[in-house]
């Protein structure tokens, strides 16, 4: 906390040295066209929520002037809106852009209030994105407008002046024509001297295209758009909203060769720098040893931080200094691992990727404002291609099967370059559970041995979560995983670990002290049970709760997951061998249960792997019977009446009690026999006395 003090202290000096931080207010550009808008627009009543509804979204842009215009009109409905709306904020970057205020009004009842006054804008550093280490110098201006009301219309206009240099002046950027709430109109008008790259997604909007003054009008126009109707669990990468794209870029190749004169660094490097790389190249002999010992370095050493301030939101620094301060953001990362790789005499180059749309990045206009991370490409002198993301930590494995995200598609900053490399993972991040259940009496408790194996990403998950927490945290949290489906489990050891870092396997083993497994079972009156769940299989599969969608629907990939049980019985069982298999396009499911009568025990096995990403609309119903196939055989349940446990336990005590009982029966009847036979004697012996 100390140290995020003192660099907001430093960003903040900076800011206010460099630049003017005052909000400006001026009338609306002369260029900017003025758009009207209905104050009752033809919108179900029923379909508007919290309280508000945007009227107008009108976004202009004179492109040669580097002037963007915004205007927003909302209506609010009901008092619960009057939060949200009475609060206007706007960011921009104090390094290049400049923001300026036009009109902030109130109507009511007919009359127009002003309410922009300069002496009420807070301006303050938000920074957003300081929880993932990302400082981007942003300012917010912010004025709560007071004596707002309910049926209130707030109509308030600004420009932001400046486009990011690092662009060349070349225009690019993206915008919604819809929402998921009812808008009463859209309107999108560009103003450029150069013709314009354009494209919608999920509408066949068409612009209207005029020319005037030797300048190319475009706007795009929409009048009450039909709203998007949520679904869950809709991949990340699935553009939902009508979207408008516009680019002056005309092809890949204009964006590759942009970005190679980005991330060009002409500066020779440091002697420490270059100390490191020779201290690398003389500890290992081979290119395999020399990428992994790179990659470590630069993922461990190097932490994680960025200050994208202008320019620096796309320009990666200087090699040297990222050696020098130990810190720097995917692109500066990306770029060090580069350098070094290449004074190794090994090809490498830098890949940008944008880690949510994946494959769909295909589909949009050329441009790099479209990605969102930065990775590296390494070609070895066979030919074989690698793919490595320097922003991770404690990866495992040799340079051939370190784990690389799926993130399907890349461009390479390459010269000449001027297609994606698509990107095929070779992962597939396996979880083993081994669960062995020694259970006491029917009733009773049970002891319980875990030895679960993850495998690629998830042994880099489970080294840094193991790193990253204290071992008595981790065992509350484990035992706390476990309660959610046993009844006072206690831990009886420490968890131990093994960790093979060139296999990139991490291994854990636990054993527990359950107090009891058993419980009244469910829908089945009478019965008590004990239940044993693939823990590691929830949460991987989507539970349908609707019979169609509209869209995709998300699945974690690539995944596979075993989770075994071995369950050794108090008492002779009667338990009947199965088995069943799922197998989709979607996933592929394994599971049987076998009985070995001689040993007691009960072998379950579950196997899930997912082989797709998505499921498509048209699978829907097909995923959804498979579904219920998996469900009828997911996990496994021992059940037994209570009233039979009742009498084993009765019967037990009884059969003690007649124990004792004949063996007291015995001790008397041979008493007597001995009282008997010694009166016969007494008898005897007094006879011949006579």
């Amino acid at each position: 906390m100390k140290k995020n003090y003192f660099l907001f202290l430093f960003l903040a000096f900076f800011i206010k040295s460099n630049c003017q931080t005052n909000v400006i207010t001026k009338n609306k550009p002369s260029w900017v066209s003025t758009q009207n808008f209905e104050q009752d627009p033809k919108i179900h009543f029923d379909d508007i929520s919290q309280g508000s509804i945007l009227l107008l979204a009108d976004y202009q842009v004179h492109i040669p002037k580097q002037a963007s215009f915004f205007r927003f009109v909302t209506k609010i409905t009901d008092n619960v809106g009057i939060q949200s709306a009475s609060n206007i904020n706007v960011s921009y970057d104090p390094l290049y852009q400049k923001l300026i205020f036009h009109e902030i009004i109130i109507k009511r009842d007919g009359k127009t209030v002003n309410k922009l006054d300069v002496n009420q804008f807070q301006v303050m550093r938000r920074e957003l994105n300081a929880e993932n280490h990302l400082y981007d110098g942003s300012l917010s201006a912010m004025i709560n407008l007071s004596d707002i009301r309910s049926n209130d219309i707030i109509d308030y206009s600004y420009s932001i002046i400046g486009f990011n240099p690092i662009h060349n002046n070349k225009f690019s950027n993206s915008y919604y024509l819809n929402d998921v709430v009812p808008v009463g109109k859209v309107n999108v008008s560009l103003i450029s001297n150069k013709k314009l790259n354009y494209k919608t997604i999920n509408t066949n909007l068409s612009p209207e295209i005029s020319k005037k003054n030797g300048l190319n009008y475009y706007q795009w126009l929409v009048i009450n758009p039909t709203k998007f109707e949520y679904e869950d669990s809709i991949p990340i990468w699935k553009l939902t909203y009508h979207t408008l794209l516009v680019s002056e870029y005309d092809n890949w190749s204009d964006v590759v060769n942009w970005g190679v004169n980005v991330y060009e660094s002409n500066s020779s490097l440091n002697t420490s720098l270059k100390s490191k790389i020779n201290e690398i190249k003389t500890a290992n002999k081979t290119p395999g040893k020399k990428i992994k010992a790179v990659l470590d370095f630069v993922q461990n050493d190097i932490r994680y931080l960025g200050y994208e301030l202008g320019v620096g939101s796309y320009k990666p620094n200087n090699p040297s200094q990222v050696f020098n301060q130990r810190y720097g953001d995917c692109k500066d990362k990306s770029l060090l691992m580069v350098t070094m790789l290449q004074e190794l005499d090994i090809e490498a180059y830098p890949m940008l990727v944008n880690t949510s749309l994946k494959h769909v990045i295909l589909d949009l206009l050329p441009s790099p404002i479209f990605f969102d991370h930065c990775v590296v490409k390494v070609i070895d002198k066979a030919g074989n291609i690698f793919y490595y993301d320097p922003t991770l930590t404690n990866q495992g494995g040799t340079f051939k099967n370190t784990h690389f995200p799926n993130y399907e598609y890349g461009l390479v900053l390459q010269p000449e370059e001027t297609v994606f490399d698509e990107i095929v993972s070779n992962s597939s991040n396996k979880v083993t559970t081994n669960e062995e259940y020694i259970l006491e009496e029917v009733n009773k408790g049970a002891t319980l041995k875990i030895v679960t194996t993850y495998s690629e990403a998830e042994a880099d998950n489970m080294r840094n979560y193991f790193k990253n927490n204290s071992m008595n945290g981790i065992i509350k949290d484990y035992e706390n995983f476990y309660a959610n489906y046993y009844f006072n489990i206690k831990s009886l050891k420490t968890p131990i670990i093994k960790d093979n870092l060139e296999k990139n396997e991490f291994v854990v083993f636990e054993e527990y002290k359950i107090d009891s497994i058993w419980a009244p079972m469910q829908h089945k009156e009478n019965y008590i049970a004990a239940t044993f769940t693939p823990t590691s299989l929830l949460n991987i599969l989507y539970i349908p709760t609707k019979e169609k969608r509209d869209y995709e629907v998300s699945l974690p990939y690539p995944v596979a997951r075993q989770h075994d049980f071995k369950i050794k019985l108090p008492k002779t069982w009667n338990v009947e061998n199965m088995d069943d298999i799922v197998s989709s396009d979607i996933f592929y499911y394994d599971w049987y249960v076998n009985y070995d009568k001689k040993k007691n025990e009960v072998d379950v096995k579950h196997y899930l792997k997912i082989q797709n990403s998505h499921i498509l609309p048209t699978q829907f119903k097909e995923y959804q019977n498979n579904i219920n196939r998996v469900d009828k055989s997911f996990g496994f349940t021992l059940y037994i009446p209570k009233t039979q446990v009742d009498s084993e336990s009765n019967g037990s005590n009884k059969n003690i009690v007649d124990v004792v009982k004949d063996l007291f029966k015995i001790f008397i009847y041979v008493l007597i026999a001995i009282i008997l036979l010694l009166l016969l004697l007494w008898l005897f012996k007094k006879y011949r006395s006579a």
